[in-house]
């Protein structure tokens, strides 16, 4: 309902953190409050009618979403290569296979083959340069950072300036597990939306 009433309002905060243990709803809200903040037919109980961008959205294809996830260099990517977007069609896969979708499985989905994953300090210079770029058609250009607590202190602090001062109608969405390994600077320039664990009744229901 606060995510929602943010939106309608259009109080949105630039970068905000969705924090959640591990299976937690987390991605799945950030991905949900994506669809809906660039929505033009939004419902009162947070839905999208506008079928055209939500399926966009469902498929993770839409111009003005971009992602950024913890990779690693495979036998067919190497060097400055290993980012997100050379990587993208796997994610789209692992997202529509796995909505609740942990960083191990990620891993295995990716064939890490038991390498660290990381987000480099070239993935911030991608950021920037797609960020200079204007929105394609909707309200907000969305950035979802997966697993911040990746990426390598050059690419934390190579984003500071754009995450606390993003160009005009930029959001980024971080979704993250823990602070712990966050820097704090990076904490200070986001507002944090906590996301609590599932009931074992809920996961019941959605089983059932």
């Amino acid at each position: 309902q606060h995510l929602i009433q943010s939106a309608n309002a259009d109080h949105v905060a630039h970068a905000q953190l969705f924090l959640g243990k591990e299976g937690s709803a987390n991605l799945a809200l950030a991905l949900a409050y994506a669809t809906y903040l660039n929505c033009d037919e939004r419902t009162e109980d947070g839905h999208c009618a506008d079928h055209a961008a939500g399926q966009r959205m469902d498929r993770y294809i839409h111009p003005d979403l971009h992602f950024v996830f913890p990779v690693c260099s495979t036998k067919k990517v190497t060097g400055k290569d290993v980012v997100s977007d050379s990587f993208i069609t796997e994610w789209r896969s692992f997202l529509t296979d796995h909505p609740y979708g942990t960083l191990a499985e990620w891993s295995q989905s990716l064939g890490a083959e038991n390498k660290a994953l990381n987000i480099s300090k070239e993935e911030s210079r991608n950021i920037i340069r797609k960020l200079s770029l204007k929105a394609f058609e909707s309200r907000y250009k969305i950035v979802i950072i997966w697993h911040p607590e990746c990426m390598h202190p050059a690419a934390a602090n190579g984003i500071l300036k754009v995450l606390e001062e993003p160009p005009e109608r930029t959001l980024f969405l971080l979704v993250a597990e823990s602070t712990e390994q966050l820097l704090p600077t990076i904490l200070s320039r986001t507002q944090i939306v906590n996301i609590r664990a599932f009931h074992d009744n809920e996961i019941v229901q959605m089983l059932g």
